[in-house]
């Protein structure tokens, strides 16, 4: 069922395709939508009714799409009751959504986005970058949790260290994303501190013509 408002925000009933939980109570969520898929911008979110028994739907943000299979993924932590109950919610069932809303990331000609999330602020960010990669542009990505990493960590192609971190997430290096990690949890090949100082770490190893080049999203 689909009905749409304001010519992209939609009501769908979504069938969930894969539901993988990660430690930290940590989960991806992939549902069938080919109407949502292709008309999210990146840092656009959904509302989901996750029960019958919750009326409220949650928030949470998009984290990438795959136009050609018509799906959405969504990333999203256990904090409270709702989270808690879609964390319970099987492939095959069918989920009510709202999306996509909110207002998206607007692109300049600044050819080094510099993108930067921890934690929720981390399903936007993967977002850019899905939007961006294959251009001309140089992105490079910061992303950072508290909790051990929704993904498998891998060391980076290219072997840069900055300040101890050498490990990426293999989807943004499959997309040809650089990408560095942050946390204060001592995981190996990650950056001890916070986002914002490994932002610093990597601004400091550009030119001042490159500096002049980065636009920061966040």
């Amino acid at each position: 069922m689909s009905k749409t408002h304001r010519d992209t925000i939609q009501v769908i009933d979504c069938q969930i395709l894969a539901h993988y939980q990660f430690e930290g109570d940590q989960y991806i969520l992939t549902l069938d939508s080919p109407e949502i898929a292709k008309a999210t911008k990146p840092g656009q979110f959904v509302h989901i009714t996750v029960s019958d028994a919750l009326a409220m739907r949650r928030p949470i943000s998009i984290m990438s799409v795959d136009i050609d299979n018509g799906t959405f993924d969504l990333l999203y932590k256990v904090v409270g009751e709702g989270t808690r109950q879609l964390a319970e919610r099987k492939i095959g069932e069918v989920l009510s959504i709202i999306g996509p809303i909110g207002n998206s990331f607007e692109s300049t000609d600044k050819k080094r986005p510099l993108l930067i999330g921890g934690g929720v602020g981390m399903p936007p960010m993967i977002a850019i970058a899905q939007q961006i990669k294959g251009s001309d542009y140089q992105p490079f990505a910061i992303l950072g949790s508290e909790a051990p990493f929704p993904f498998d960590e891998k060391l980076a192609d290219n072997n840069v260290n900055y300040a101890g971190a050498t490990h990426t997430m293999p989807l943004l290096e499959d997309w040809g994303v650089e990408c560095r990690l942050a946390s204060l949890q001592n995981f190996e090949g990650v950056y001890q501190g916070y986002v914002t100082d490994l932002a610093r770490e990597y601004l400091n190893t550009l030119s001042d013509d490159e500096r002049s080049q980065v636009e920061v999203y966040s």
